[in-house]
């Protein structure tokens, strides 16, 4: 389900997060380029990482279907243009080697000159769990599966077990409209990296 994370970890840590917007209920959700836009906006501002002037920029990578790791697309994006120079590159505790365009330099925070190699990446990935979890949600509504009796709602899926907000919802299972994609306030979480499965009781079916 989770294309870039396939075991429940522990996340290592860059630098505390601010706390998150509480998340938002799925009723009445706007178009999938305005979901994408509001998930960029949403990790930029969380993560306070990127300067709001890169949200363009993340948002050009966020793609429906994400068959490239974040990891890549933004090295991609931080080896094209002029480099900084080999002494911009120690001053930052980069090896000289190092990718860092000057473009990519420019959208970063003081919070993110102490992860320059890591920045955008980890703006990337938190919008793509959000967009995904909107994906899923939406797949469900449209499916059969949703007013079937062996429907029982949708369970959490949990990647950041040691997240005091999240890790206790591992396996919990609430209503649809319950559900929401974006971040929980006070989660600690860099990338939100959870999602959503549908709860089936398939002996239900059985039941009269």
């Amino acid at each position: 389900m989770w294309p870039f994370a396939k075991k429940k970890v522990r996340e290592a840590a860059l630098t505390k997060p601010k706390p998150c917007a509480t998340p938002l209920p799925l009723a009445a959700v706007p178009l999938p380029a305005e979901i994408k836009r509001q998930a960029v906006r949403e990790a930029i501002s969380a993560l306070g990482l990127l300067k709001p002037e890169a949200e363009d920029t993340i948002v050009g990578f966020l793609a429906d279907e994400m068959e490239t790791h974040p990891r890549q697309t933004l090295t991609e994006y931080r080896k094209g243009g002029e480099q900084l120079s080999k002494e911009e590159k120690k001053t930052l505790g980069l090896r000289s080697n190092a990718f860092l365009s000057r473009r990519a330099y420019d959208d970063l925070t003081e919070a993110g000159l102490e992860v320059p190699l890591k920045a955008h990446e980890t703006v990337l990935l938190r919008s793509t769990f959000t967009f995904q979890r909107y994906r899923s949600l939406q797949s469900i509504k449209a499916s059969g599966l949703v007013g079937d009796k062996v429907f029982k709602g949708m369970r959490y899926d949990v990647l950041n077990m040691s997240c005091p907000v999240c890790g206790p919802l591992d396996g919990v299972t609430i209503t649809l409209d319950e559900a929401t994609i974006f971040p929980f306030e006070g989660c600690t979480c860099h990338t939100a990296n959870w999602g959503y499965r549908p709860s089936v009781d398939f002996l239900a079916a059985w039941n009269n």
